[in-house]
């Protein structure tokens, strides 16, 4: 088990990522880049993320990046340490979330919408990558 957010979680969640079918048909029409932001709390000053390429139902690259200062993905989703740890226990809808104001996006919202099965599947597989902390 890994911690989230890590390196190793990244790297966890790269591979259940490529290796779900319903992820990989959702995002069949998919390319960009998204950004998993933590805000800034009292563990972490930067706020730091785990960035990810996808392209056409696969995830190309899956990293953690302490600063999010150092990339600039189409897509960022921010929410506290606390609501990350909610959804990834899967005690928060992610489409419920999102439309709540729990997890902020920023980002072309159309193009979002029109892929809201592919997001959706996307935060729930990371919620099955087994983690620590």
């Amino acid at each position: 088990m890994a911690k989230f957010p890590s390196a190793e979680w990244a790297t966890e969640f790269r591979q259940a990522l490529n290796d779900n079918p319903a992820y990989a048909q959702a995002a069949a029409a998919w390319e960009g880049d998204i950004l998993f932001e933590i805000l800034t709390d009292s563990q972490a000053a930067h706020g730091p993320g785990i960035y990810l390429d996808l392209s056409h139902g696969t995830c190309r690259e899956a990293r953690f990046v302490e600063d999010p200062a150092v990339v600039s993905p189409e897509f960022v989703f921010r929410a506290t340490r606390e609501n990350w740890d909610r959804l990834l226990r899967r005690e928060l809808d992610p489409v419920k979330a999102f439309l709540g104001g729990t997890i902020k996006m920023s980002g072309n919202p159309a193009k979002i919408m029109r892929f809201v099965g592919a997001a959706k599947e996307l935060l729930e597989t990371a919620g099955t990558v087994p983690r620590t902390g």
